[in-house]
């Protein structure tokens, strides 16, 4: 009865629509609004009170699969009449069974619920990713920043061991113990070598390792390559060679620091696990594209130990070897063939091997590189006022280089003065950036050597004191000497004002020839200056250095 109903609606202020259900089927439902409507009037009551719920109903409802879910819902109802979306739907579940009612008001707050949920639930979940982001970056940035502790706390001393041991080299000394000073820099050298793998598997992971190709002779790159186990493949008895196809042109477009870096890692393994035998490495295109690319090869066959199928399944895996009893027998932390691998993706190729236990190994190395300008490169000259030098004889500067060596390290300043010492060059010391500008403000200077991490004021310091004074040293040439060499370390210094750069542990070598560029640049754009605090590089001839740079390594 009509009754029945509007006591219900009474009853729940929220009740909005009412299903007739017979025999568990629905055959209508009663919409508060509708009811209200024949009730409005002065006799409504009187009138409906008392009739059959049917004349009262909707005998037509929207019936809908339980289940069906709100996307569905919302996608049939936008298809009715306005006047339709004023009742509401009714669910069967699969066998026409009556399930429930739900009006549109229900159905929009349900709607509502779903959608807050949702975004409840992609609220939690961007929480989560922020949260594991932060995580993820904060442990990234501690394993640099450990990396670049790791670093410089052992570059500091390592550069002690390998300076002085570089130094006692060049004087005259025993068979006996210079064999053993050999071995003190050869030991050192691999600790460098191992330190600086570790740096660059941890830059290439981050993506921070960029490929820079230049024109270069490929030839060239792959004999100095060789060149450094000629020795050793000597004492074992192995046959090294090389052979470029001549399909290879004089020179390409690659990164020779990087190709030359592959290279000595597959030729280390080859020598390494080759008792005997021979080690070929052949060159040769892999393909030619018309834009200008070429693909190279380069292979690394041996006649060594080889390796059985099982021992290859982690061969380019970081600390990795084929098996433990190779690091045993034969050393290595197995990063060299990981960053092989991982250089040669960045270079658009790859590496691959194939190897049989007992029959030796080959290594196939390509890699992408472009065709080269077309330059000729002028004869080389003699440098100016240079005279041929003959046995041990120093040159004869027009007047000492003066340098100005700043190093909070007692030890690092040591080995930079006998570095320097063929130079016979005037060496003033400073042990922390504010001695380094007092010296600077009383004394002249050719060349400022300086440490970056010092107490009271460190070399970040100085060169921006240096660079932004008024006096005529703010252009003096400053060659940072840091412990410091994590990717971007060289930018981030010379965008400071530093005139270059060198890592420690310092090469002898290496320094010497910093010197003399960095001064020859510095002489060629110095303007006379008389006064007391200028540089005085107006009676100084670098190329001097060069010659003994030259002597020095003879």
């Amino acid at each position: 009865m009509g009754g029945v109903a509007v006591v219900r609606f009474e009853a729940d202020d929220d009740l909005h629509i009412i299903a007739v259900v017979e025999n568990d089927r629905p055959v209508g439902l009663v919409t508060r609004q509708k009811l209200l409507q024949h009730f409005s009037h002065k006799f409504g009551r009187e009138l409906w009170d008392r009739r059959p719920i049917s004349q009262l109903m909707n005998a037509d409802p929207r019936i809908i699969a339980a289940g069906t879910s709100m996307e569905d819902i919302c996608r049939e109802m936008a298809g009715i009449s306005p006047l339709a979306l004023l009742e509401g739907v009714v669910f069967v579940d699969e066998n026409g069974c009556y399930a429930g009612v739900a009006s549109v008001f229900d159905l929009y707050q349900a709607s509502v619920n779903v959608t807050a949920t949702k975004n409840k639930a992609l609220m939690d979940v961007t929480g989560q990713l922020v949260a594991e982001t932060e995580k993820a970056n904060n442990a990234s940035r501690a394993k640099t920043d450990f990396l670049a502790t790791m670093s410089h706390e052992i570059r500091t001393p390592l550069n002690g061991i390998l300076g002085m041991a570089q130094a006692l080299a060049h004087e005259k000394l025993a068979p006996e113990h210079d064999e053993k000073i050999q071995l003190i820099i050869s030991s050192g050298e691999t600790l460098t070598t191992l330190l600086n793998d570790v740096l660059d598997l941890s830059k290439i992971e981050a993506g921070r390792l960029d490929i820079s190709p230049v024109d270069a002779d490929l030839r060239a790159t792959i004999e100095r390559a060789r060149g450094l186990f000629d020795t050793i493949a000597l004492e074992k008895h192995v046959a090294l060679t090389v052979g470029v196809d001549a399909s290879v042109p004089a020179r390409l477009s690659y990164d020779p620091v990087r190709i030359h870096q592959c290279l000595t890692n597959l030729i280390s393994n080859a020598v390494k696990f080759t008792p005997t035998g021979k080690i070929e490495i052949v060159c040769s295109l892999a393909s030619s594209h018309p834009g200008g690319s070429h693909r190279v090869s380069v292979e690394v066959r041996d006649t060594g130990i080889g390796m059985s199928p099982e021992t290859m399944t982690n061969l380019f895996s970081a600390f990795t070897q084929a098996d433990g009893s190779i690091t045993r027998k034969f050393g290595g932390t197995g990063l060299g063939l990981a960053i092989t691998r991982r250089l040669a993706r960045l270079m658009n190729g790859d590496v691959t091997a194939t190897s049989m236990a007992g029959a030796g190994s080959t290594f196939s190395l390509s890699f992408e590189a472009g065709s080269a300008a077309m330059q000729i490169e002028p004869p080389r000259r003699p440098a100016a006022g240079a005279q041929p030098l003959q046995g041990d004889a120093k040159p004869t500067l027009n007047r000492p280089l003066r340098v100005l060596l700043v190093d909070d390290n007692a030890v690092n300043r040591q080995v930079v003065r006998l570095f320097l010492a063929s130079l016979h060059a005037e060496i003033v010391e400073a042990v922390n950036g504010v001695e380094a500008l007092e010296k600077l403000e009383i004394e002249s200077f050719d060349l400022v050597l300086l440490d970056v991490h010092m107490p009271v004021m460190d070399g970040c310091e100085v060169i921006g004191h240096i660079r932004t004074s008024r006096q005529p040293w703010r252009d003096l040439p400053v060659i940072a000497l840091t412990a410091d060499a994590m990717e971007g370390d060289r930018e981030r210094f010379v965008a400071m004002g530093m005139t270059d750069y060198l890592a420690k542990p310092i090469d002898r070598r290496l320094l010497l020839n910093k010197v003399h560029e960095a001064t020859a640049r510095a002489a060629a754009e110095a303007q006379p200056d008389e006064t007391l605090h200028g540089a005085c590089l107006k009676d100084f001839d670098a190329s001097d250095i060069l010659l003994a740079i030259n002597v020095s390594a003879a």
